[in-house]
């Protein structure tokens, strides 16, 4: 196989990871966007009580025990979060 031939198959691969990748972090920032109530980048405890599967791994998604979920600490996660419906504070 020539050496150009490797080529399309690794920038198809890497572009492939570059979209999942972008579709991921911009998930994690939706979820904070909807959770994060004070607009502080972050969700607390409080804040994690409307989406009960964030609220249920709250403990693992925190790795510094800073009580503040960040966007950092949400990319690692190795577990895919349901899409729930957001409780609002009237229901």
């Amino acid at each position: 196989m020539k050496k150009t031939n490797y080529i399309v198959p690794f920038v198809f691969i890497a572009a492939s990871m570059q979209l999942f990748i972008s579709a991921s972090v911009r998930a994690d920032n939706e979820l904070i966007e909807k959770l994060d109530l004070d607009k502080d980048g972050q969700i607390t405890i409080k804040e994690a009580v409307a989406h009960p599967a964030v609220l249920a791994l709250f403990g693992k998604i925190d790795t510094d025990g800073n009580g503040k979920i960040s966007s950092t600490e949400l990319a690692k996660i190795k577990v895919a979060l349901p899409e729930e419906k957001i409780m609002s504070k009237s229901e």
